[in-house]
């Protein structure tokens, strides 16, 4: 059963933000989630058991991941399914007296009773969940389409980690051309993965790849990382880091990414916990992004051009049914800073930004950006049908600007283009803080030129023209 996300669903899901002790009906889901198939996989004996949270899929026990870190406590949860499904959450050090379900657009059925909370979730959902209002301790739950036609183990271009076991693969492990890296359900890896110039490359499966193990203070070793490779598949898995980029792929061309998902909790190695990226492109072509999932400390998910010796014109890029949760800094769906190359014909199409940025540490952060800080042409971006749930710096920041960071190894400052920019069915459901900022730097070739909203809703109210919480500057800004 699929949910409609769109149109007045959106505005109504907006006043559904918690669900409290009160009775909700939910048989009508029971009823349609009785013939539906699944999984729970199967971990070893002694993977790390979370202290927070008990889960079951359709009655049978599932295994909880704990994310480790000192400060933000992510878990997660992976299982399968063919169609609607009911999961029973429930917390272990606090009674649930109020949860927020998210995305809150997909409206996911959902109540409490009995100390726990129990919602529907279908195949493909990832759906994240706060008790009480606690955003430090969220539950991450993946429902992945059920685990078949997995590959042979035998097959020598197979790279195969079975299910029930704890693999230490530290500090890296890779692929070779032609090569297919399977990581079953139930299955984790302890290291970091690193490929540089292969070419038809799959990594895939429904387990987990996690470098908390691998300490490297200087962060040259980023939890998935892959560069300069042509034709590229992820499909499935989940990677849990501690620091750097978690997962990077730069110069990379036909890149098909499926069902990812991204953990980066803080960073220990950082004064302020920063740097733990999400997915992050930087100059890629044909690259495709969907169904995917990044909880980040810096960027969620990105596009770049050019930083340190990496550079590339970043060209024909899809995100599609992307959700997005920073923390405490980056920006849920940004392109920027580094775009010397030029960024072109980029597509932004159902994303979800659940939380953006810090209320303690507001810089130039917002839900979804564009930071131009180089001389480089970024063009041709479309965004269509977004919802932007808890913007906790800005909204909407369109830049051209002189940045303080690199912007790449031998490049001399110089100012940039942004033009032909357009939203279309962008949903607030609150007001951010510090506005929307849009800025030029010129009244030449580095304004702004060419930004349409075609309805813009904030807090269910259709934005026709500019108002005081947005901060316009030498751009040439639209409103329908």
């Amino acid at each position: 059963m699929k949910r409609n996300l769109f149109g007045i669903l959106a505005m109504v899901a907006a006043t559904l933000v918690a669900c409290g002790p009160e009775e909700v009906d939910l048989s009508v889901y029971e009823e349609q989630s009785a013939n539906t198939a699944h999984q729970v996989y199967t971990y070893a004996p002694d993977a790390p058991v979370s202290a927070y949270y008990s889960v079951t899929v359709a009655g049978d026990d599932c295994y909880v991941y704990p994310v480790n870190t000192n400060h933000d406590k992510p878990q997660l949860v992976s299982f399968g399914t063919d169609g609607l499904v009911r999961v029973e959450v429930t917390p272990l050090k606090v009674e649930p007296k109020s949860v927020v379900v998210r995305p809150l657009a997909k409206n996911y059925p959902h109540k409490i009773e009995n100390g726990k909370i129990i919602l529907y979730l279908t195949e493909g959902d990832h759906a994240t969940i706060e008790v009480n209002g606690d955003e430090n301790v969220p539950m991450f739950l993946f429902a992945n389409p059920l685990e078949v036609n997995k590959p042979s183990a035998s097959d020598p271009n197979v790279k195969y980690y079975a299910a029930g076991q704890i693999y230490d693969l530290q500090p890296t492990f890779g692929l070779a051309t032609g090569q297919t890296l399977y990581i079953e359900g139930g299955a984790i890896v302890k290291g970091a993965f690193q490929v540089k110039g292969k070419d038809n490359i799959t990594i895939a499966g429904y387990g987990i790849i996690d470098d908390f193990y691998v300490k490297d203070a200087n962060q040259s070793l980023w939890s998935f990382k892959v560069w300069e490779c042509n034709n590229v598949k992820v499909d499935g898995v989940t990677v849990c880091n501690m620091y750097g980029w978690s997962c990077a792929f730069l110069e990379v061309n036909d890149l098909d990414i499926n069902n990812f998902k991204v953990i980066a909790p803080y960073n220990e190695y950082n004064d302020v916990g920063v740097d733990n990226g999400g997915i992050d492109l930087l100059g890629c072509q044909r690259a495709k992004c969907i169904n995917s999932f990044a909880y980040a400390h810096d960027d969620g998910i990105l596009v770049k051009a050019h930083k340190w010796n990496y550079a590339a014109h970043a060209k024909d890029n899809l995100f599609e049914n992307c959700i997005s949760w920073t923390v405490r800094g980056g920006n849920s769906f940004e392109i920027g800073y580094e775009l010397d190359k030029g960024v072109e014909n980029v597509t932004f199409r159902n994303i979800y930004a659940l939380h953006s940025g810090t209320s303690t540490n507001s810089y130039r952060r917002g839900a979804v950006t564009i930071h131009n800080a180089t001389a480089g042409v970024v063009e041709n971006i479309n965004y269509e049908n977004v919802y932007i749930e808890d913007p906790k710096e800005y909204g909407i920041y369109i830049s051209l600007l002189k940045s303080e960071y690199g912007i790449g190894d031998g490049v001399e400052w110089g100012p940039g283009v942004i033009k032909n920019v357009t939203f279309k069915n962008v949903y607030f459901y609150k007001e951010p803080p510090r506005g929307h900022h849009i800025n030029g730097l010129n009244n030449g070739d580095s304004m702004v030129q060419n930004l349409v909203f075609e309805n813009l809703n904030i807090c269910g109210k259709k934005i026709t023209q500019p108002n005081d919480r947005f901060y316009i500057s030498l751009a040439d800004v639209k409103f329908k």
